[in-house]
This record gives structure tokens, sequence and C-alpha cells, in this order.
């Protein structure tokens, strides 16, 4: 055998040159196992990256999605906001003493258009929060003061409504103006 170098160019176009056939094949044989092994490495790397990256894509897309919902959801609160004092007006109006003195046409058409505004609240999941005889709910209630009551079981109970509290998809719009029974 001969002393003959043999160079021959692997896939990166690297150059391997061997020697004598026996002790450099298996040398070169071992460099290329090492290559092999850092590029598995690598590609792992790279993969494990590339899913990682898309989760995170497809996590930050699925949020998106649910904020954009939400924002479409509570979007209408301020203009509901700003048409609570109509209604507000029309209930001031039914207790007040001369709304019994109206025309019976005229209460039939005004109690028609309250409530054809409660229906359009309705349709855009807006409801007026029921507090009459509810126990006292700092996250629905508002407290304007105190009645004496001689019934202890109506210690914290809502015994008037001052002014109506709405919510939105059971997020409060605005809470229950109440006054609160208080055992003596």
């Amino acid at each position: 055998m001969t002393d003959e170098k043999i160079a021959k160019e692997d896939d990166n176009g690297e150059e391997i040159v061997i020697e004598d056939e026996n002790t450099s094949l298996d040398l070169n044989l071992k460099k290329l196992r090492e290559k092999l092994k850092k590029c598995m490495s690598e590609k792992e790397g790279y993969l494990a990256g590339w899913q990682r990256a898309k989760a995170d894509f497809i996590n930050a897309r699925k949020e998106d999605e649910e904020r954009r919902v939400e924002l479409i959801k509570f979007s209408e609160a301020d203009i509901i906001k700003d048409i609570l004092p109509v209604l507000d007006s029309f209930e001031n109006a039914f207790k007040n003493e001369n709304w019994q003195k109206l025309d019976k046409t005229w209460q039939d058409g005004i109690k028609l258009l309250y409530n054809q505004l409660l229906d359009i609240l309705k349709k855009h999941n807006i409801e007026q929060i029921d507090s009459m005889g509810q126990n006292f709910d700092p996250e629905q209630h508002e407290s304007t003061g105190e009645i004496e009551v001689n019934d202890k079981n109506k210690d914290g109970i809502v015994i008037e409504e001052i002014r109506r509290g709405y919510k939105i998809y059971d997020k409060i719009l605005r809470p229950t103006q109440v006054k609160i029974g208080k055992f003596k």
C-alpha cells in the first residue's frame, strides 16, 4: 500500500483528507459522526424552538380573539351609562304624585316608551339589578343611608331603592343606590 492521500468533500463542501486508509478512515468516520450528532442536536433545538414559537403564536391569537370578544361585549357600556338617567327620569315620574293625575292614555303611552327602552337594554344583555328584600351586597349596592327596623330579620336587608342599578353580562354598570334596614 502506498501513502497516497485521498481527498473528498462532504455535504457541506468541507474537505475530508484520508492519509492512511485504515487509521484515517476511522478518524474521519469519528469526525463525521460528531458532526452528525451536532447537526441532530441543532435540529432538535431548532424544532423545539419552532414548536414553542408556534404554540405561543396560537395562544396569542386565542387571547387576542378573547380580548376582541370582550371589547365588543362591553363597548356599549359607555353609551348605556348615558341612557340610564333617562330611565331614572321615567321611574321618578312614575313615583311622582302627579302621575296619577295624568290621563290613563298618557300613562299607558309613557309606560310603553319606558318598556321599549328596557326591551332594547335586554336585547343588549343589560339587566336591572333586583335589590328589594335582598341582603346588602357592596358589589351591587351603594348605601345612601339606613332605616331603623323593628324586625331583626330585616337587619342588613335592602329596604328602599333610591336609584336602580344595572349590569351587563354580570358586570355592574351602575350599582343600585339603596337604604338598608338597621335593627335597633
